[in-house]
């Protein structure tokens, strides 16, 4: 079969095996540009992820596309498995062995949603993506991407940081119910960021709408250390913010439209288990959901999810 990651397997689990405090890992709509762009830079199949609750829930951050609710922007949701499967989407248990760290995962979900749920941090997205793309060399050389990259973190330590605000993206959320902290060596994908499949957009008004979206949505102590790395992006790679602003816009129209996910994506070659823990940790603001699976406080495997409504396995290469 072909795999999402070199650790998917090929067992099946019912909900019921699910233990509140398990990562949830969730494989992106077919087509949706946004989620091929995160597992893409990633280096893993899976673009969202979240913690699971009692009763076949999940609770993860996320921005709803659906055209029913076109300004919603809810933050830290709490939704049955059904609602992924529905739109294609097969989700996998990371299981984590520590009964201890299950529930103050648990514990942390409740945290985070009070007094409300927050909101979905589109900033955020951004920034990691800019950090993993640091890593391709078709658009950094190594001395660009270094600095694009330490300019990533000090922009996501910045957002982290923010006072008054609550905003959050999928493992973000995950990482800070859980109080992990990774190491800067987590932050590159194991086996390289693939190269896009297309050329990337035109710089022009899609890349000028972002940025003054990035206005409108930063404030004043925030604002600084995102300049810094959107000029430095202007300078390194003019096109980019015009590329997630495509991905983010074509990804509002396909949410909603039922495609069948295709079994199209190849293993890592290689896991990061052995991280060193020395030195830097990086803010929670660039925690991916491949840090997840890579880290060494969960299982070494997982496992798709299998129940009423779910998309059937990938099928054989």
């Amino acid at each position: 079969m072909t795999c999402l990651d070199h650790r998917t397997t090929d067992v099946a689990v019912r909900p019921e095996q699910v233990k509140p405090g398990d990562i949830l890992l969730v494989t992106p709509v077919a087509g949706e540009p946004l989620g091929e762009m995160i597992t893409r830079l990633d280096g893993s199949g899976f673009s969202h992820s979240g913690v699971a609750l009692a009763g076949g829930l999940i609770a993860s951050a996320r921005k709803s596309f659906i055209a029913a609710q076109p300004f919603d922007l809810s933050g830290l949701r709490i939704e049955k498995f059904e609602k992924f499967w529905s739109k294609g989407q097969s989700l996998y248990r990371l299981a984590v062995p520590s009964p201890e760290a299950r529930a103050r995962a648990v514990a942390g979900v409740r945290e985070l949603r009070v007094p409300d749920d927050g909101s979905f941090s589109v900033p955020k997205v951004l920034i990691v993506s800019i950090a993993l793309a640091s890593f391709d060399r078709t658009l950094f050389d190594e001395d660009g991407g270094a600095t694009i990259r330490a300019l990533a973190i000090e922009a996501a330590r910045a957002w982290e940081g923010k006072p008054g605000e609550r905003t959050f993206y999928c493992a973000e959320a995950v990482a800070r119910a859980y109080g992990e902290r990774f190491p800067l060596s987590a932050l590159e994908p194991p086996g390289g960021v693939r190269p896009a499949p297309r050329p990337p957009a035109q710089d022009g008004v899609l890349g000028t709408m972002m940025k003054l979206y990035l206005d409108v949505a930063t404030g004043d102590a925030c604002q600084e250390a995102l300049d810094r790395l959107v000029d430095a992006l202007d300078v390194e790679a003019p096109a980019f913010l015009d590329t997630v602003a495509r991905d983010i816009l074509a990804s509002a129209r396909r949410f909603g439209q039922e495609r069948q996910l295709a079994a199209r994506y190849t293993g890592r070659r290689c896991p990061h288990k052995g991280w060193e823990t020395t030195g830097l940790l990086l803010p929670s603001a660039l925690v991916t959901p491949r840090m997840l699976l890579d880290a060494p406080w969960t299982a070494d495997t997982v496992a798709r999810i299998d129940g009423p409504g779910a998309p059937p396995a990938p099928m054989a290469a």
